[in-house]
């Protein structure tokens, strides 16, 4: 009895060393953001949203200019050769541009700020949705190793004890008929091993297929944090109603298109023996906005507004239940591991009995393979809890968009 005392006092020192955040190490989070940064290098979505900040410092250069569009050289020239001929000629050269009223270029400005701020509230957004991908299969992957690698034991434990079973069928000690029944828990074995290589197999290649990496490192169960700023997919949902706003500015700011101002040099002469005359004009143009080109502009501004504030309404409801959740899964798991360390131990102490009854030939072998089944099945319980636990630390800390 003290032994098993002693065992069970191991278990729960394992499973309590497992799950507390004070032991977890920290070497398992490089590898972690490791496959993150592959992945997001991997990753189309990254890729295009990294190559659009060079779009948004476009955009701010362009906002700080005062032209609205490309200027314009107009050169043209009047003369009575092919009338007249007194020698009659003018001359015109002119330049013009569009420019920006002054709350129309501030407007613009703020709009081109904004979609830069957007674009890294995106950008952190897709990482952390990469990084959740990535967590889900990595542990899925230790998943399916830690299933692997307990039907292995399993079958040399079987193996083992088929031996020693053929070795007293052949001594006379046990009946035929039970040396067949240990090589067929045997062969059910194997089978589940080929079973088990079969989902590391497709396990590892999801892996591979996101990161690019063709081993996953074992994780370690996350540090779960208590308390996170705000939530990248929150920030992005509020950046992009913030874009939308300043949007709609400008196209309120922008009533009409820019105004054209242009500068002109005109040399004049007369006829051939009179002289010679030069002036410089202004002209300005300016359009009229109408509502046939205002009414959709605003309109469409309008609704990107709603749409945005109803995304980011939505963002912040959908994130506290997902955190919610989270939180009660990780609650749960814990718990069940406790549940399955306590069955674990019990099913040792059942097993080792009715072991010791079997080498004295009081207990028949099919209970003793029965015991072991059962025992096994508590001691993968166990591991697949811890896996349990693991996945849903990380799963707690995507909720609270922890990215690695």
């Amino acid at each position: 009895m003290r032994a098993c005392y002693l065992i069970h006092r191991i278990c729960i020192l394992t499973a309590l060393a497992l799950t507390s955040p004070l032991a977890l190490s920290q070497a398992g989070l490089p590898d972690l953001k490791a496959a993150v940064d592959a992945a997001w290098q991997r990753s189309p979505l990254g890729r295009t949203l990294e190559a659009r900040r060079g779009e948004t410092i476009a955009s701010r250069e362009a906002a700080q200019s005062w032209i609205a569009g490309s200027p314009s050289v107009g050169l043209s020239q009047r003369s009575d050769r092919w009338t007249e001929r007194d020698g009659v000629r003018e001359t015109d050269v002119s330049l013009s541009a569009p420019i920006w009223f002054p709350g129309q270029k501030s407007a613009r400005q703020a709009l081109a700020q904004t979609s830069s701020d957007d674009l890294e509230t995106q950008i952190t957004n897709a990482r952390l949705a990469i990084a959740g991908e990535v967590r889900e299969r990595m542990w899925a992957v230790a998943a399916a190793r830690e299933a692997l690698k307990e039907v292995q034991d399993h079958q040399h434990h079987l193996e083992g004890l088929a031996e020693e079973v053929m070795n007293r069928v052949k001594a006379g000690d046990l009946a035929r008929t039970d040396g067949m029944l240990a090589q067929q828990e045997v062969l059910a074995a194997q089978g589940a091993v080929t079973s088990a290589q079969a989902k590391l197999q497709e396990a590892q290649a999801r892996y591979m297929a996101l990161t690019g990496q063709a081993e996953s490192a074992t994780p370690e169960p996350e540090p779960v944090v208590t308390q996170n700023a705000a939530h990248p997919r929150l920030l992005a949902a509020r950046s992009s109603l913030d874009r939308a706003q300043a949007a709609h500015k400008v196209v309120t700011a922008t009533r009409s298109d820019p105004p054209t101002v242009g500068v002109s040099m005109r040399r004049e002469q007369d006829t051939f023996a009179g002289g010679s005359s030069r002036s410089v004009g202004i002209a300005v143009q300016i359009p009229f906005g109408t509502n046939a080109r205002n009414r959709p502009l605003e309109t469409a501004a309008l609704t990107q507004i709603q749409t945005a504030a109803a995304e980011a309404a939505q963002a912040e409801a959908v994130l506290e239940g997902d955190l919610d959740l989270a939180r009660k899964q990780l609650a749960t798991a814990e718990q069940a591991l406790g549940t399955a360390n306590t069955r674990a131990t019990l099913m040792r102490e059942h097993t080792q009995l009715i072991e010791k009854a079997f080498r004295l030939g009081e207990r028949g072998l099919a209970e003793l393979l029965r015991s072991e089944a059962l025992s096994h099945e508590a001691e993968v319980a166990v591991h697949q809890q811890q896996i349990a636990v693991g996945l849903a630390r990380a799963r707690l800390n995507q909720a609270f968009g922890v990215i690695p």
